[in-house]
């Protein structure tokens, strides 16, 4: 969780001057990161321990994912380049926590989906309902068609 917010905060905001292909697998990482269930067979943690750190790292993986897709919207070209790179992850990894989720449900019958699923889905739909705020934001022409829209304080929160 350290590493993602040093990335965070002291890689990605300087992405202008780092080589695409790196950002690009920045991204990569990051969405992978998000993947509630990708640790949950972890036998060497903690069951309880391994669970919450991995809950935190997906959280802080998203946020990382959901706040880059959004924070150079007003950039010129090259900044922009990692807003394209993380929106495009964001938006790959809402439609399969999506896809997943229903398909999961559905198989479930009446037994409820585990803590971590419902909480990834939670993230997945404040995400998309960031986005489509941001984008009516951006639309607006109460805001001139074009105003950041705050995107560069967008958080999600359990």
């Amino acid at each position: 969780v350290q590493l993602v917010t040093l990335i965070s905060s002291e890689v990605l905001p300087c992405a202008a001057h780092i080589p695409k292909q790196f950002v690009a697998r920045v991204m990569e990482v990051l969405n992978r990161g998000s993947i509630h269930s990708a640790a949950a067979h972890a036998s060497f943690l903690d069951a309880d321990c391994g669970k919450k750190l991995r809950e935190e790292l997906a959280r802080t993986c998203f946020e990382t994912l959901l706040h880059f897709s959004f924070s150079q919207s007003s950039a010129g070209p090259e900044e922009g380049a990692i807003t394209r790179l993380a929106l495009t992850a964001l938006l790959a990894r809402c439609a399969h926590v999506l896809s997943a989720f229903i398909e999961d449900e559905r198989r479930s019958g009446r037994t409820p989906l585990p803590r971590p699923r419902l909480i990834e889905m939670a993230f997945v739909l404040k995400a998309v309902t960031t986005f489509l705020k941001s984008l009516h934001v951006l639309h607006s022409p109460a805001a001139g068609g074009g105003g950041g829209g705050g995107g560069g304080q967008l958080k999600v929160s359990a």
